[in-house]
């Protein structure tokens, strides 16, 4: 039964103008946030802390949800969607404790905010949903519970005798149902206290939390319709590209644009520092214009820089004689590009008064300070809209240093006199990257009784590095596992049982024998196959297990046929963002394991392209499983956590299939060929 209750016109007159034709709730609600990590020499995160810049004595984030009168549910994320599919797992968390109708749910993409509306925006370190769980949840109780008290008020019994369910207010005694729009007048003049105590509900309530859900992106996705940044479009927007030095930290020091001038399409070439832009009519014809500058360049501070004498270098420092019965072991991860898919490209609109600028971030924050500090306009003159990002990898992060993309932008368009598009070139992003770092990794650990083993890393200095998906998890995670393999039939033991017995009880034990369950663990293969089983827990809060099954052919070709991976991420949101985000680390952590690495060699980057750093093929892509450990504990982070187990998994399952040790990546050929 539902019943709609008169409301005297003059009432609903004044409330619905207080609700500005919605009801709007600002809740602010403390969160606990880690401290900022300590920074290793190469100013990455170490592995042991999570990346993230918020203290609790500044930090206050604001969970915005806004309820139409047409039934809608517009819910404001304000964290990066890069693929995660973090818009569609805070809508879920704050739409379950609304009970909301999940069909009503709308999400809408915050700009930067450098007012502390939305707290902190920076998105790396998978952090985005365990700290932002509690306080969405709270903000949809909040809110849910102005639309019972609104009900009770409109029917004249106490709250406990109400509700909800699914986007209605429900009075318990008589069935009678009030929509949530009806109530949003009403509920949108009661006072907003986020600090009072709420009732959360039971997870054993949940009907959307844990349940997989239709993601409201996931139509434009389909259609093609998602506007990345690269896509976005703004009248009388002009395109352009930059020419620079193509060693690392290299100088331009003069250049010829005669024949760039010539070229149709081609409008401007503007001098930047370090740099020259070719600004044109289409990004086509900007890099033509591009392709005939004549540069004249110098070398930077890494002109001398070579991959290959680091590595020696690395070795060097870490080589010692093992003690008496002591197994020890040399581990070599090389640089990696981030290799986004979406190439790099920010679009400014720089007037006298105002600048606006849309760019794929993963800091927003960072881009508006960086636009204030360069335009000297106030706060509300500048706005940093944040499409979808077309991959991050932490190659969008501040500390991999994408401002300089945005000033570019913002400075060409002030000259131009007009919106400009500045999109650096897959070379670029290739040649002119923040790497994962090139380090060595040395382990050790005792023959005569089972210990954990004990590891020493060092990492290349000399190029920019910064952070790379899981960041020093990956050669932390290499090490480890293929000498745990290594350390076990050193002491005849089975590498999953010495695994299990160094390992505490609870998640990681669990996922480990979740994963070799799974798998079957132990079962006859065929001549030339090999299982390898790998173990980590990526800024230690996630416990991911994965078992490889791998051959290797006459020609020294790696084939990865299955892998079985487990996980415990606590609760989970939504099983299929879980999955999926399990499926393209591993599809990730192939391609470094497999594929390309950076080399540099007097200061130059080798690799320029997909043709020379390629990325893993669908027909290469094995079958995957997913497992994930039930839990109603607090989730972790998924973003990250698979990339750094596969590796050594493969590796370890090389060495059951052909007998031959990996202690360096990416796996060549050669290597498995060599006597």
């Amino acid at each position: 039964m539902s019943m709609k209750p008169t409301i005297e016109r003059r009432d609903f007159l004044r409330v619905s103008a207080a609700a500005g034709g919605g009801l709007l709730l600002s809740i602010c609600l403390p969160s606990c946030q880690a401290k900022p990590p300590s920074k290793s020499p190469t100013g990455t995160a170490t592995a042991t802390q999570r990346p993230g810049l918020e203290g609790p004595d500044v930090f206050r984030p604001a969970a915005y949800v806004r309820l139409g009168a047409d039934g809608s549910v517009t819910i404001t994320v304000h964290r990066s969607e890069m693929g995660q599919s973090i818009r569609t797992s805070l809508a879920m968390i704050l739409a379950e404790e609304l009970d909301a109708d999940w069909e009503s749910v709308r999400i809408e993409q915050a700009d930067a905010d450098t007012q502390h509306i939305y707290g902190d925006q920076h998105t790396g370190g998978s952090r985005s949903t365990d700290l932002f769980y509690m306080p969405f949840r709270r903000a949809g109780a909040i809110a849910r519970d102005l639309l019972i008290t609104a009900a009770a008020q409109v029917w004249g019994v106490d709250k406990s005798m109400c509700t909800t369910d699914r986007g209605d207010v429900i009075r318990q005694d008589t069935s009678e149902k009030l929509p949530f729009s009806y109530l949003v007048p009403l509920a949108a003049t009661l006072p907003v206290e986020p600090n009072a105590p709420v009732e959360l509900k039971s997870p054993e309530d949940f009907r959307i939390i844990g349940t997989p859900m239709r993601s409201p992106d996931g139509p434009d996705f389909v259609a093609g319709s998602a506007a990345y940044g690269i896509d976005v479009q703004v009248p009388g927007m002009l395109y352009a590209v930059v020419a620079r030095a193509s060693s690392i930290g290299g100088r331009l020091t003069d250049y010829d644009d005669t024949r760039a001038r010539l070229i149709s399409g081609v409008l401007q070439v503007v001098p930047l520092k370090d740099a020259v832009a070719v600004v044109a009519d289409s990004t086509w014809h900007a890099l033509e214009g591009r392709r005939v500058l004549k540069l004249t360049t110098a070398g930077g501070p890494a002109s001398e820089f070579d991959s290959q004498v680091e590595e020696a270098r690395l070795m060097a420092n870490l080589e010692t004689d093992p003690e008496s019965d002591e197994l020890i072991a040399y581990y070599t991860v090389p640089f990696y590009s981030h290799a986004p898919m979406e190439p790099m490209n920010c679009l400014a609109d720089a007037r006298s008064d105002r600048c606006e600028v849309w760019v794929s971030t993963q800091d927003p924050q960072t881009v508006k300070h960086a636009v204030l500090s360069q335009t000297g306009l106030r706060d509300e003159q500048v706005v940093v809209h944040v499409p979808f990002l077309g991959g991050g990898f932490g190659r969008r992060l501040d500390v991999n240093s994408p401002i300089p993309l945005v000033t570019e932008a913002v400075e060409l368009s002030g000259k131009v006199g007009a919106p400009v598009r500045l999109t650096w070139t897959r070379e670029e992003g290739i040649q002119h990257d923040y790497y994962h770092p090139l380090s060595v990794t040395r382990v050790r650990a005792s023959l005569s009784q089972a210990e954990r083993p004990r590891l020493t890393r060092q990492e290349a200095r000399g190029v920019p590095t910064g952070a790379w998906r899981a960041v020093t998890n990956v050669p932390e995670a290499f090490a480890r596992e293929c000498f745990l393999d290594e350390y076990a039939h050193a002491l005849g033991v089975d590498p999953l049982e010495l695994r299990r017995e160094l390992s505490p009880p609870g998640g990681p034990r669990a996922v480990l024998d979740l994963a070799a369950d799974k798998a079957g663990w132990g079962r006859a293969l065929p001549t030339g196959h090999g299982l390898g089983l790998a173990y980590h827990s990526t800024w230690g809060v996630t416990p991911v297990a994965q078992v490889a099954d791998v051959s290797v052919d006459a020609s020294g070709q790696v084939h990865v046929h299955r892998v079985v991976c487990a996980v415990a991420c606590g609760q989970v949101i939504n099983p299929d963002t879980v999955a999926a985000q399990m499926e393209g680390g591993i599809v990730f952590g192939l391609t470094a394991a497999l594929k390309g690495s950076i080399s540099i060699a007097g200061g130059q980057v080798d690799q320029t392209n997909f043709d020379d750093y390629p990325l893993l093929r669908l027909d290469e892509t094995p079958e995957i499983e997913v497992h994930i450990l039930p839990s109603h504990d607090a989730p972790t982070g998924i973003g990250e956590m698979a990339n750094p187990v596969i590796a050594p998994a493969v590796a370890n399952a090389v060495f059951a299939a052909t007998g031959k040790r990996i202690r360096r990546l990416p796996i060549k050929k050669e290597d498995l060929l060599a006597a």
